[in-house]
């Protein structure tokens, strides 16, 4: 799914197939249908010659309002902000209760972008997806579509949300993604799911498939070395709480899930990633708690 031809790649597609991998009830070719028809219906609002612009400030009021067509908008999910729940991020979800995060928001505003003729796609931050679009002159804006889609400077992401100059040089964060990109992003959805069942070395082979397209995503390098850190923990933690009972021909694979825990975790952090501190945690839950309570 995520190696056929860029050109002919269908984020739409992408994304109900990898829903459907963590959902077998999801329809996906209904739910295709349901997003044609969504774009149809944007398309009629405004006129066939009108700017991108225009198409792009349609599409951002018939998702998020104010629009007298859709007096009931899409909202962020002030419950899972950050999609915690696997179900949270599914599209069928986002498109059943209207109430979504920083992974299905996103992900939809581009998917219905790309099919209006939009140049938009998905761009990376700490822990989180946004929206890059480029106007007819080819200049790039972001767009938060946890924010009312509105248009956000960089200067406020880096502001709220650290980055390293180290991650911004090396393309980590902040950048517009390619196509494939994009779908190997959405492909993280999967690997949580695998990792919360407790299938976890299918959870580090999608990490690797989502590597192989983007080497330049660190926090997948930490999710890997997370998942090592897993299969110790079943293996030997839980099985030999004094390290001096392990049998001595396990020993090598016990090295072997160390060394890799300490290799993905380190090349994370050669590209700028950082752990992320506790104070901008505790911060940005009080900002929802604000929100929640407004």
């Amino acid at each position: 799914m995520l190696r056929q031809p860029e050109a002919a790649m269908d984020l739409a597609r992408v994304k109900l197939t990898i829903d459907h991998m963590i959902d077998p009830t999801v329809d996906i070719e209904g739910l295709l249908a349901q997003l044609d028809g969504m774009a149809r219906e944007i398309r009629k609002l405004y006129p066939a010659n009108a700017s991108k612009q225009v198409a792009v400030e349609t599409l951002r009021a018939y998702l998020h309002g104010p629009d007298p067509q859709h007096p009931r908008p899409f909202q962020y999910d002030l419950d899972d902000p950050q999609g915690t729940k696997v179900t949270n991020k599914l599209l069928t979800t986002y498109l059943r209760t209207k109430r979504g995060n920083c992974v299905s928001m996103p992900i939809l505003f581009v998917i219905l972008g790309q099919k209006l003729g939009i140049d938009v796609t998905l761009a990376r931050g700490p822990q989180h997806l946004f929206v890059k679009y480029r106007d007819e002159q080819g200049r790039l804006f972001n767009l938060e579509t946890t924010s009312g889609g509105f248009p956000r400077l960089d200067s406020s992401y880096q502001r709220d949300t650290p980055m390293t100059t180290q991650s911004l040089t090396n393309g980590v964060y902040m950048r517009p993604l390619s196509q494939r990109e994009s779908a190997a992003a959405m492909a993280e959805t999967l690997r949580q799911h695998f990792f919360e069942r407790g299938q976890v070395p299918r959870g580090i082979a999608v990490a690797s498939a989502m590597l192989e397209i983007s080497p330049d995503d660190a926090e997948t390098m930490v999710s890997v070395s997370y998942g090592y850190w897993r299969l110790e923990q079943k293996n030997f933690q839980a099985k030999y709480p004094n390290p001096d009972s392990i049998p001595h021909e396990l020993r090598p694979y016990l090295r072997d899930l160390q060394e890799k825990q300490a290799l993905w975790r380190s090349k994370a952090e050669a590209l700028g990633w950082r752990e992320p501190e506790q104070a901008q945690e505790e911060q940005y839950k009080e900002i929802v708690k604000k929100a929640r309570n407004s």
